[in-house]
């Protein structure tokens, strides 16, 4: 199955990014529900039982924590954009500290290591084509927070409309308690 393992995004808060996502002329932009905070995106993955037995082992570490949400940004610039996103404020170092435990974990079952360091944010939409005339990104506006106090094994099914994301293994953060 292809996978991931992410940090999901409550409902009301998941409907608002992909308003702002469907707002942006030519994004293809994701569709509430699959908004997500991606810590480690795996590929295929033939046996995710081990996976997610590792991610458990991490969970069990972390804490739950706060995020805000803040910025509209894009990569690999707003110049150039190709991936439009928002940022973390409150909660991106316990992000990050989650997300290298994570890579951690999986490269101990063999998983290469990302070749990019990790990047708090969360993926609003994608552009087929560049568009001609970037659009307004704001690195100020607030969104909001949520509490970061899980993390998901997701399947992923790539259709034509979209990638499909279904949990596979729902892993309570419970550190600290």
């Amino acid at each position: 199955m292809r996978a991931f393992l992410a940090i999901p995004l409550p409902g009301k808060l998941s409907q608002e990014l992909a308003a702002v996502g469907r707002g942006i002329a030519g994004l293809r932009a994701q569709k509430a529900g699959t908004i997500h905070l991606t810590l480690r995106f795996l590929g295929e993955v033939e046996d995710p039982e081990p996976v997610a037995a590792a991610a458990a082992e991490v969970a069990a570490r972390h804490a739950p924590f706060d995020v805000s949400l803040v910025g509209v940004g894009a990569f690999p610039d707003v110049r150039r954009p190709r991936v439009v996103w928002v940022g973390l404020g409150e909660g991106a170092g316990p992000a990050a500290a989650l997300a290298k435990d994570i890579d951690d974990a999986v490269a101990a079952l063999g998983f290469p290591r990302e070749d990019r360091p990790w990047s708090a944010h969360i993926t609003l939409g994608r552009f087929r084509d560049r568009p001609r005339k970037p659009p307004p990104f704001d690195p100020r506006r607030e969104f909001g927070r949520c509490r970061a106090d899980r993390i998901v094994l997701f399947r992923s099914v790539l259709t034509p409309e979209g990638a499909l994301h279904e949990a596979f293994r729902d892993l309570s953060l419970l550190g600290g308690t």
